[in-house]
This record gives structure tokens, C-alpha cells and sequence, in this order.
């Protein structure tokens, strides 16, 4: 009788898991605005404070879905989300994926500032105050301010907070 109990409690898990993996799977198929949108997938997660799972999901999305539109994006996505889980070697690697020296010497205005944007969130993940300090001033001499030159000043002002805690105000 406990074996017969035992077998019904496992199939009934195993069944639950499929279709839990049936669910995921059918995310992959989502084209990227409902995808990336504020009521579905890794927001949701993110709205749960579920950051590494979020993280893991754009992932996923990124290796499963081939028609997605804007890599960039995910990648920056998964990388903010790795690193409010503190999960800082992944966040990195995925805010890494955003830019290269290309857009500092032929990005315009544009492709200038979110190279030094993306660098300067790396450095404040790398726990690099120096380089993010040399960022903002060459910044300072040269681009506009926008909201994402207050982000940079702001983890400079908050060095000792964690990502999460300066970017979940």
C-alpha cells in the first residue's frame, strides 16, 4: 500500500513538472514585446523580487527564442537582474554583451554615452571606484547628462550600497 501511495505521489509531481516545462517552453515562443513586457515573464519575476530566476529566464529566452528583436536589451536586462541578486560574475558577463570601444570612437553622441554607461555599472560592479570616478569626468567634459549620468552619480554617491539597493528606489 505505501509503494502504491508512493508511485501516485511521484507521478502526480512528475506530471506537475511537465507541465511546468510545457508552460516555460511556451514563453520561448512569445515574440519579445509581450515577452519583455510589464505584465508578463521576467518582470513578473522581477516585480517578485525574483532576480536570478528572471535573470536565468531572459537567458533562456535569448538562447531558445531566435526571432527575439533587441538582444541588446535582454542582455542589459539580465545583467541588471544578475546583479540585484548579486550574482556579479553573470552580471558582467550579460552588461558586457552591450557594448564595446566601437561605440566610443564611432557611436556618436549616443553610442559615447551608453559605452560609458554600461562600462561605468561594470566598474561599480567590479567594486572599481576609480575607474567609474575617471568615467563621470571624462563624461562630464564631454556628453550631455541624462538620467542614465545620474545612475552612474548615484552608485558613485553610494558606494557602499549594493546595486539593488540603489537602483530599487
Amino acid at each position: 500500500m505505501a509503494t502504491l501511495k508512493i508511485t501516485v505521489i511521484f507521478f502526480f509531481c512528475f506530471s506537475y513538472s511537465c507541465l511546468l516545462a510545457q508552460e516555460t517552453n511556451k514563453v520561448f515562443d512569445y515574440d519579445q514585446l509581450i515577452f519583455d513586457s510589464d505584465t508578463c515573464c521576467w518582470r513578473k519575476l522581477a516585480d517578485n523580487k525574483e532576480y536570478e530566476k528572471g535573470a536565468n529566464l531572459i537567458v533562456s529566452y535569448l538562447k531558445n527564442n531566435k526571432t527575439h528583436t533587441n538582444k541588446h536589451s535582454l542582455n542589459w536586462h539580465a545583467g541588471q537582474l544578475f546583479a540585484k541578486a548579486q550574482k556579479d560574475q553573470q552580471a558582467i558577463r550579460y552588461f558586457r554583451k552591450t557594448y564595446n570601444f566601437l561605440y566610443r570612437w564611432f557611436g556618436g553622441e549616443d553610442g559615447k554615452t551608453w559605452y560609458f554607461y554600461a562600462k561605468g555599472t561594470v566598474a561599480f560592479i567590479k567594486r572599481d571606484k576609480e575607474k567609474l570616478h575617471k568615467i563621470i569626468e571624462i563624461w562630464n567634459k564631454s556628453l550631455p547628462k541624462d538620467g542614465n549620468y545620474d545612475t552612474l552619480i548615484l552608485l558613485y554617491e553610494n558606494w557602499d550600497k549594493k546595486y539593488l539597493e540603489i537602483t530599487e528606489r
